[in-house]
């Protein structure tokens, strides 16, 4: 099993929040780190009529502690099945944009909810910006633990909103010059979609894009700023180019925003090398005029992420909204049955 990132015990450092009334608590892992936990003060929102209602008339508060904290959990409320996800979620707007031709191996569950992944179990999926590989992506990504891994499984996030400014400027200055270009590969047609995946290149483009049609692939990709490249094998690679910095809309900070350090993540890495040979364009990113971050940048910017990523035990029941920007999400390998939904917010 690949290595996991090691949890603790989150510490309760009590954090007031009178806007958000008085039967609720909050706490954070540590002073300045996201997220900021909420849970219920006596039994007042343990009932489900009670607690949406709470949701709805809070959701500006929470709006307001999403972007001041990178992040918020609901922990102990009635979220028990995909149907209390789902209804707390529409509180809140959707990514119009949709998840057709989406990286992660996932399908839909019931109306904006999704899996989180099919990602073999064993690999680590490292942290990032949810479809950082994409010109339009969610503002923020909400997370429903339905039923929590018997070991290991946690959701990691990295609080990134310092990274640009802890990055070698020399590094990113060369990166902001050059941009970056993104080559993602999608196999070819399948007709079942499988349980599990152990890479994620392996899902077929028909699955990802939700279409039998390959002209409907090329104009949802026309649609989305994507360039798309059909080969003989019936495989499909799609090319992008992307800024790797960008300004929060709200905060105003420059924030990086992009997988030019990231290698993908794979159950058997010999395979992967192996993969890599027969692919003409492999899976992943490069600068804007070809070449590749060198290792030792990579390095580098993986680093600065490790320093600022971490986890905790998570509960079933627990909801999680992140600011897509400020904090990155990933996830330990894990034994034992899993569920965590998401969904795509603005």
């Amino acid at each position: 099993m690949t290595q996991a990132i090691p949890t603790a015990e989150a510490a309760t450092v009590a954090v007031p929040v009178p806007d958000l009334g008085p039967n609720v608590r909050c706490h954070v892992l540590r002073p300045g780190r996201p997220p900021l936990f909420i849970e219920p003060a006596g039994a007042a929102l343990c009932e489900r009529a009670r607690f949406r209602e709470w949701t709805r008339a809070a959701r500006p508060v929470l709006d307001a502690l999403i972007l001041e904290h990178g992040g918020i959990v609901l922990r102990g409320f009635p979220t028990v099945g995909t149907e209390d996800f789902a209804a707390f979620i529409e509180q809140f707007p959707a990514f119009d944009g949709g998840y057709a031709g989406g990286r992660a191996p996932r399908e839909t569950i019931s109306g904006r909810v999704m899996e989180a992944t099919r990602l073999s179990a064993s690999v680590r999926l490292a942290v990032h910006s949810e479809m950082a590989y994409r010109r339009d992506y969610p503002r923020r990504i909400a997370f429903f633990s339905r039923k929590t891994a018997e070991v290991g499984g946690e959701t990691l996030i990295a609080d990134v909103r310092d990274l640009a400014e802890r990055m070698v400027p020399e590094l990113v200055g060369k990166i902001a010059a050059l941009g970056s270009r993104t080559a993602i590969n999608f196999g070819p047609r399948r007709d079942a979609d499988d349980a599990s995946y152990a890479h994620m290149d392996e899902r077929g483009w028909n699955q990802s894009f939700h279409t039998e049609d390959p002209a409907e692939v090329n104009r949802l990709c026309a649609e989305r700023g994507l360039e798309p490249a059909w080969h003989d094998d019936g495989s499909l690679t799609v090319f992008n180019v992307l800024e790797p910095f960008v300004v929060h809309p709200q905060t105003g900070r420059k924030l990086y925003r992009s997988i030019l350090h990231m290698q993908p993540q794979v159950e058997h890495p010999e395979q992967e090398r192996e993969r890599r040979q027969r692919q003409k364009y492999p899976t992943g990113a490069t600068l804007g005029n070809g070449e590749a971050l060198t290792d030792a940048e990579r390095a580098h910017i993986n680093q600065l992420c490790d320093q600022t990523t971490y986890s905790w035990p998570w509960r079933d029941g627990d909801v999680m909204v992140l600011d897509n920007l400020q904090v990155w999400h990933g996830r330990n390998p894990y034994q034992g049955t899993r569920d965590v939904q998401v969904a795509l917010l603005d």
